[in-house]
């Protein structure tokens, strides 16, 4: 073989179309669209792409860079830095090559002053800054950062969100190139539930935005565009995620182009990406290392200049020390052992994801001529245009966890009892973080727990085939387990003898029945009946979807069904009241 041969070319071509048709034979009569999916963007994705059915010519993606380095940010808190100015060398030393430091409230003078001499040791040419939160006025802050020595130099940004800040707040110009300072951030909208396509318009809306005000300002348009920063959430979907950045690449001379930039001269923009906090988990912290590194992976596979990923801990069971640690090293990782640096847009020639990057482009244009022409996203988000896109999605992503159709780990499926640590912290700052649905129904059973209360206890009845059955009781398990219940081990019983004492011996507040056998529900009714003699306030629970006399099953006695599909957490809270947690 020569070095012009194909690697593959020993073996025969497969033809998209029998590809396809040995799926559907293989899927035994469903229909292919089993296999096909809709994105919750509403475009199809095929599971498997190739020269052929991808879409052709793939999207020009422009990288200017060498190498695919990112760089590594810790954001530190102004406060804290103040109080602790050897932390910004501590960050440094053990890898970080940003800072992002956070106002929490509008700072007043002696706060800056103070914020400057706690920076005055630092290398502002090799270490970028970037300032967020609390800006206030903008032009104030530049003003007093300029007499840092070396600022000249810095090529962080001041993260003043143009988005919010209001139509007739003014702009900062940079004062030196190289450094930002505007940023066109879009991620209130992620945290609020918007798809990646609307978060790509609307970042192309808001970039549009600040293009026309600096351009009327007699600011040159590529002077402009020097001075936003574009900033993400990334979130769990990796492919998407990825494809998002490399989509927002794409589209950014089409933008410019608008506004006179010549293709030649327009610049690539730069993105800061920071971690979502849409899928965090307060109860089982370490699972969020996991999301934390599919993140971080999707950021950089896509091309962000700058990735800040969220302490791993946020509740304080873990000293914020270690928390920052563990996390800064999940990039250090990536660069260094996975040498994720090395290679410049490698997502470059998939199939798959160059088709998903064009159908972002694609859609998040579209949107995007809407926004405007509605008057720009200004506009539109004052009218609640903005607030009616994203609220169809935001419904539908929480229906879907709440059903667990999609699954988070450690917070709706394969949950674990919180460890002493965490409940701790849970209990000494309750409101101090965010959690979801279902870690609000596990700190309401913790807080059951600490005012004196007992954790309820569901025992699972097997009956059937054990290999049908397991399963249902693996599924009534988890499913309970989500909601903070205790589950006792399952018992194996014959529902005809309608022996229930021993299933009742440990006094459970919860029965379910994980059944196999449809000809088990004629029994259904007198092994309620037997329950409730022996225990009156047990709450009985079939693992399994409503047949067609689910309404008289319920007459009997039966509380609910529980099934894949059904509202888990609604199931969940309404078992906690029945069983007594307030």
């Amino acid at each position: 073989m020569n070095d012009t041969e194909s690697l593959f070319s020993g073996f025969p071509a497969v033809d998209h179309e029998q590809w396809k048709l040995k799926v559907t034979a293989e899927l035994k009569g469903a229909d292919f669209s089993k296999v096909v999916w809709k994105t919750p963007e509403g475009f199809e994705m095929e599971p498997w792409h190739n020269r052929h059915t991808a879409v052709r010519p793939a999207p020009e993606v422009p990288f200017r860079r060498s190498t695919n380095h990112w760089r590594i940010c810790q954001q530190i808190a102004v406060d804290r830095l103040i109080d602790d100015p050897a932390l910004t060398g501590e960050a440094l030393t053990e890898g970080a090559e940003a800072l992002e430091l956070c106002f929490e409230g509008v700072p007043e003078s002696a706060e800056v002053v103070r914020l400057l001499e706690a920076l005055r040791s630092l290398d502002l040419a090799k270490t970028a800054l970037y300032f967020s939160g609390a800006i206030g006025d903008p032009a104030s802050l530049l003003d007093a950062l300029s007499a840092l020595p070396g600022f000249a130099a810095n090529s962080g940004a001041l993260l003043f969100d143009a988005l919010s800040a209001g139509a007739d707040a003014a702009l900062p110009i940079p004062p030196h190139s190289g450094f930002r300072t505007i940023a066109v951030d879009t991620t209130r909208f992620h945290e609020a539930g918007a798809t990646i396509t609307q978060e790509l318009a609307f970042a192309l809306s808001g970039a549009s935005d600040c293009l026309s005000r600096l351009t009327k300002a007699d600011v040159d348009a590529s002077e402009a565009a020097a001075a936003i920063e574009i900033v993400f959430a990334a979130g769990t979907s990796h492919f998407p995620e990825l494809a998002k950045l490399r989509a927002m690449r794409a589209m950014w001379p089409q933008l410019l182009s608008a506004y006179g930039v010549a293709a030649d001269a327009t610049a690539e923009p730069r993105i800061f990406v920071r971690s979502s906090m849409r899928s965090i988990s307060t109860l089982d912290p370490y699972t969020n290392l996991l999301r934390l590194s599919t993140e971080a992976l999707s950021a950089i596979l896509g091309g962000c200049d700058t990735l800040q990923l969220a302490p791993f801990e946020s509740a304080g069971s873990v000293s914020a020390e270690f928390a920052e640690r563990i996390t800064r090293n999940i990039q250090l990782l990536l660069r260094e052992e996975s040498n994720l640096g090395h290679v410049v847009d490698p997502a470059a020639g998939s199939f798959h994801i160059e088709t998903m990057t064009a159908a972002l482009c694609r859609e998040a244009w579209a949107l995007f001529q809407q926004i405007e022409a509605e008057g720009g996203l200004g506009i539109a988000e004052a009218n609640g245009t903005i607030a009616s896109m994203i609220a169809p999605a935001a419904d539908a992503r929480r229906r879907a966890i709440n059903t667990r159709r999609r699954t988070l780990v450690g917070i709706n499926r394969y949950t674990v009892p919180p460890v002493a640590e965490v409940v701790a912290a849970i209990q000494r700052h309750p409101d101090a973080t965010k959690s979801s649905g279902y870690e609000q129904l596990r700190r309401r059973m913790i807080a059951h727990v600490a005012a004196g209360g007992v954790t309820p206890r569901a025992a699972l009845w097997l009956h059937g085939d054990p290999s049908k059955n397991q399963r249902v009781a693996a599924f009534a398990d988890d499913f309970l387990r989500s909601g903070g219940f205790e589950v006792l081990p399952a018992v194996t019983l014959d529902p005809e003898t309608c022996n229930c004492r021993t299933l009742l011996r440990a006094e459970p507040e919860i029965v379910v029945f994980c059944w196999s056998g449809e000809s088990d529900l004629a029994n259904v009714a007198k092994i309620c009946e037997v329950i409730q003699e022996l225990r009156k306030e047990t709450v009985i629970v079939m693992a399994a979807k409503p047949p067609e006399n689910a309404a008289e099953l319920l007459r009997a006695g039966l509380d609910r069904f529980i099934h894949l599909g059904s509202d888990a957490y609604a199931d969940l809270l309404s078992l906690q009241h029945k069983t007594g947690v307030l």
